[in-house]
């Protein structure tokens, strides 16, 4: 089971360097029916079930996602800039990225040229 209050805490830890001019929003957790999260600037409510998420990092999305909500309350390009620098599943994405990345640039390196569509004697 995750405490959501510590998630949240610890969310809040990192967030807030980033925005010191920011109050901390009580945190809510109560039962919601279509929604993991809400912002509403003075507090942040979070979906009760999130207790019974076996994926943290998808908490930790949850909470950044309310969060980001208090720099900007609509879901625009900004918006997901924003949350790209502290979302756990984006930055697990883009490690992910990086070494499919690497992976075809090591491939790319040890493949030889070809000659005019045919394999020259060195590269048989």
């Amino acid at each position: 089971m995750i405490d959501l209050q510590k998630e949240y805490n610890n969310c809040w830890n990192v967030f807030s360097v980033h925005f010191p001019h920011l109050t901390k929003p009580k945190l809510l957790i109560i039962k919601l029916k279509k929604t993991w999260g809400i912002c509403g600037g003075i507090y942040i409510s979070l979906n009760k079930k999130l207790e019974n998420v076996k994926d943290a990092d998808f908490v930790r999305h949850v909470i950044y996602h309310e969060m980001c909500h208090l720099i900007f309350h609509h879901h625009h390009k900004e918006f997901y800039d924003l949350l790209k620098q502290f979302d756990p599943l984006q930055l697990k994405e883009n490690q992910k990225l990086t070494k499919r990345i690497e992976a075809f640039q090591a491939i790319a390196e040890q493949a030889k040229p070809v000659e005019n569509g045919k394999r020259t004697e060195e590269n048989r």
